[in-house]
């Protein structure tokens, strides 16, 4: 019995250590997302990207690509964030059927859903064929 004892702490002490090493691994990301966040902008200085100001856009609809077999991926963005499937995806415009790997989903936005439910047209643009 008093041999466990030492594999106990070793295994705590080699959990404790991981902890510390993945708390530091964040803690470099979020320094790193930080410091890109204080950088101005350099598009800042053309003036016809400035009327694209972050807070001052208004995005009809958000999109994104999504890998079939990421299953993890694809739920957290079909149930808890209520993206649909889009229009423009392979699998909807029916030009590749299930030969592609991914899925084109989307949600709409508040300007998006006060602008109306408009359809871009049947076939998607970057196809894999």
């Amino acid at each position: 019995m008093g041999g466990e004892y030492p594999r106990k702490s070793n295994r705590a002490k080699e959990k404790k250590q991981r902890r510390l090493e993945e708390r530091a691994a964040m803690d470099a990301v979020c320094a790193k997302v930080d410091a890109a966040n204080k950088l101005e902008d350099p598009l800042d200085a053309f003036p016809v990207f400035k009327k694209y100001d972050r807070n001052g856009t208004q995005m009809r609809k958000v999109m994104l690509t999504v890998f079939k077999h990421n299953h993890g991926a694809y739920q957290f963005f079909r149930e808890a964030l209520q993206f649909e499937i889009d229009e423009t995806s392979p699998s909807m415009s029916g030009c590749c059927g299930d030969d592609c790997s991914y899925e084109i989903l989307s949600r709409r936005t508040k300007f998006g859903e006060a602008a109306g439910h408009g359809h871009s047209g049947g076939h998607c643009g970057g196809c894999c064929h």
